[in-house]
């Protein structure tokens, strides 16, 4: 169980849009946190997946360059599009 103190003005604002969606305080407050925690989940897999990619670049040296990413990303929507490069 978790107890939450709100500042006023915070409390009048959850009591006036608990009000508006006829919903609970807690439905809310649960609903706010499930998708904040969500979202800072999925920052720290990006920053764990770009830092890993990081450490495969030092280690092997191995890239795109931009003007390959840049060739094909220009060949989108043609009748020749290209495959995607690869390392």
């Amino acid at each position: 169980m978790l107890g939450v103190r709100l500042d006023e003005k915070l409390e009048s604002r959850l009591n006036a849009l608990a009000d508006k969606m006829q919903r609970s305080k807690s439905f809310l407050a649960k609903e706010a946190l499930t998708r904040y925690i969500e979202e800072e989940e999925a920052k720290l897999r990006e920053n764990e997946l770009t830092m890993a990619r990081w450490e495969e670049y030092q280690e092997t040296g191995e890239n795109l360059s931009n003007d390959a990413m840049m060739d094909w990303l220009g060949s989108w929507g043609t009748d020749r599009e290209k495959p995607c490069p690869v390392k």
